[in-house]
């Protein structure tokens, strides 16, 4: 049956292929194209946030900080959204879960923080508690996150490409931590290898 490979798909944590499961396939396909959005997105608005500081004229920084909060809101958010929920199929309906594996969480950590980041300085949200906090000398944390999620100096813009190539290099290697002969020992009745 199809479900057995579905919640069977990631028990060794390396996401072995069931090369006739359409489910997993669409899935995997939605994940990457989400990702692609997501960190493509990220790219585009470094690229606008650099345009915008070499540019004198403020009505022209103006149309490119609207173009940055267009692309953040039509391709960064919903590949972030993708990636959200197609993490949360794999999470709850395979046997990756959520912490039986570092490269998982380390994923999530990334994704849950861009996610509370992410919208809190696309909305106006960012900009008041920072406000706020100012009053009391303690902005200095979300004037960091805000950097790390709308980068406006190289800095900033090394930070998240590290965060983007780590979270590619991590998909990619998937390294499994300490425990994973254990879990896999724990499942070795349930999962055997389809050698068609």
């Amino acid at each position: 049956m199809r479900n057995d490979e579905v919640k069977a798909f990631g028990l060794r944590g390396k996401g072995y292929r069931f090369r006739d499961n359409n489910i997993l396939k669409n899935l995997k396909a939605i994940h990457m194209l989400s990702a692609i959005a997501w960190g493509g997105g990220a790219f585009a608005m470094q690229a606008l946030h650099l345009m915008r500081a070499s540019i004198d004229d403020n009505a022209a920084a103006a149309i490119v900080a609207s173009c940055s909060y267009f692309i953040d809101t039509w391709v960064v958010m919903p590949g972030l959204l993708g990636c959200l929920l197609t993490g949360l199929f794999y999470s709850i309906f395979t046997a990756i879960g959520f912490f039986r594996f570092l490269w998982i969480i380390y994923k999530w950590i990334i994704t849950l923080n861009a996610c509370v980041w992410g919208l809190t300085f696309w909305s106006s949200l960012g900009d008041k508690l920072i406000q706020w906090l100012s009053q009391y000398d303690a902005q200095a944390p979300l004037l960091f996150m805000r950097s790390l999620i709308l980068p406006d100096s190289l800095w900033a813009i090394v930070i998240q490409t590290a965060i983007i190539l780590s979270m590619c290099l991590i998909s990619v290697y998937r390294p499994l931590g300490w425990w994973h002969k254990y879990c896999l020992l724990d499942h070795k009745h349930i999962y055997a290898p389809n050698n068609n």
